[in-house]
């Protein structure tokens, strides 16, 4: 009896459950597709001026040590794969327009580009930092040369700092508002998709 009366209380709550308005969740996910993607494109664009800064420097400054120029080349493949990667984010943002034609593919492209998103943030920011950290290390070898040892290691201790900072508080929260942006897009999108499909039938 209590079992039947489990499923009595799960089927009354089905039927008060409010039905959803299509037309807000669909300006709801556009806003939010809309809203990343203008992140994305501004942090393009500032990798894209600190590009410009580093080959005005590699271009007009006279180094004494080679590594000064390897570092700032370095430095500069980051830049080109940070800029790519955003490019291909922002085009997949693009020719995501499946979700009147096909909300099934739709929201499975939402959940795989959620999933690329996350491994770009991890596992590949990882290599991205440890890169951007040698290319660093061997543009502080001219400084060294020329300010001496001991306002080199204070940089290092600073530029250090700055990227445990980002890494370990910044980053993280970062990635945690953006699933947090995915999941409530998913959730809505395959409840709205629920909700037509049990129209159909």
């Amino acid at each position: 009896m209590k079992d039947f009366d489990s499923l009595v209380g799960i089927w009354n709550a089905q039927k008060t459950t409010p039905k959803l308005d299509y037309k807000e969740i669909i300006t709801q996910y556009k806003t939010s597709r809309n809203k990343l993607s203008i992140k994305i494109t501004r942090e393009l664009l500032a990798m894209a001026i600190a590009m410009a800064i580093i080959a005005y420097l590699a271009l007009k400054v006279e180094f004494s040590l080679w590594t000064s120029q390897l570092g700032l080349l370095i430095i500069f493949s980051c830049g080109v794969y940070f800029i790519t990667i955003q490019m291909i984010n922002l085009k997949r943002i693009a020719h995501s327009n499946t979700l009147f034609d096909k909300p099934q593919d739709h929201i499975r492209f939402i959940k795989k580009f959620r999933a690329q998103r996350h491994t770009q943030h991890t596992t590949n920011y990882k290599i991205y930092s440890a890169t951007l950290t040698l290319g660093t290390a061997l543009y502080f070898i001219e400084l060294a040369y020329h300010l001496g040892t001991v306002y080199v290691l204070l940089a290092g201790v600073i530029t250090l700092f700055w990227f445990s900072i980002y890494y370990f508080y910044f980053l993280k929260k970062y990635v945690a508002t953006e699933n947090e942006k995915f999941e409530e897009m998913i959730a809505d999108l395959e409840r709205l998709d629920l909700q037509f499909r049990d129209i159909e039938e």
